[in-house]
């Protein structure tokens, strides 16, 4: 799992070039090829399950979510937890160290391990015993103006329990969190998302809000503070696929 597998597009390379100058620290870092949402054929995809005939995505959405399926399908070929980035994450310095010591102070049968923050994202989180949750929102600040505090900082990182989550610019799954996800996910297809003790209803215009259908029922947390963000300067950052 201390690999991580960096979705890249074919077209997209001097994304991958600058993800491995900001990360240079890294130790295992390995490009997987993104699905391009401009060239996916979606009549072969409906005919692999993979969507639905009526599934609106746009290119963007589609290629991010047939990547993201991709690797969730590895990861139970190998029977093996996977670590999943976008490449334009921004990793801690200590993030090897620390991820290996948090893995191993949480029991053996987790699920999900979000280990990022997206800025404008909120995480769900479950807060109290008996159903109780809680919502944490980020503020970006300064921090995209300090990127190298952010990785040379040393924090004092927890994995807790979530009940939804969104963005997923870095996260593990174990084989059996991939197989669950897999299950739920496919055909990816419309549908209203409930975060149900939230309050809230989403439209699925992406994975990781259709996830969410499935999420709290799975043993996932979250990292906080997070040892990865993402690239959000307008100026330089795009997702994948776009």
């Amino acid at each position: 799992m201390d690999r991580v597998h960096v979705i890249n597009l074919d077209r997209s390379l001097d994304r991958l070039a600058k993800f491995r100058s900001v990360n240079a620290h890294l130790n295992n870092v390995e490009r997987f090829a993104g699905a391009d949402g401009r060239g996916l054929d979606r009549c072969r995809l409906v005919e692999e399950n993979i969507v639905s005939e009526d599934l609106e995505y746009t290119a963007g959405s589609l290629g991010c979510a047939v990547s993201h399926v991709r690797l969730w399908k590895e990861a139970v070929q190998r029977d093996q937890a996977i670590t999943i980035a976008e490449d334009d994450a921004i990793f801690s310095r200590h993030f090897e160290d620390e991820m290996r010591s948090l893995v191993g102070s949480v029991k053996a049968d987790w699920d999900f391990i979000l280990w990022s923050a997206s800025l404008r994202c909120y995480a769900w989180l479950d807060a109290l015993p008996g159903g109780t949750g809680a919502r944490l929102e980020f503020f970006s600040g300064d921090v995209m103006s300090n990127i190298q505090i952010f990785q040379e900082a040393h924090t004092e990182p927890h994995l807790l329990r979530a009940r939804h989550l969104l963005g997923l610019v870095c996260y593990s799954v174990s084989p059996r969190g991939a197989q669950a996800l897999l299950d739920w996910c496919l055909p990816i297809r419309p549908m209203i998302v409930d975060f149900a003790g939230f309050g809230l209803r989403l439209n699925n215009t992406g994975i990781d809000c259709l996830m969410n259908g499935v999420m709290p029922s799975l043993k996932a947390y979250v990292c906080l503070p997070p040892l990865v963000i993402s690239n959000e300067q307008p100026e330089q950052s795009v997702r994948i696929n776009t």
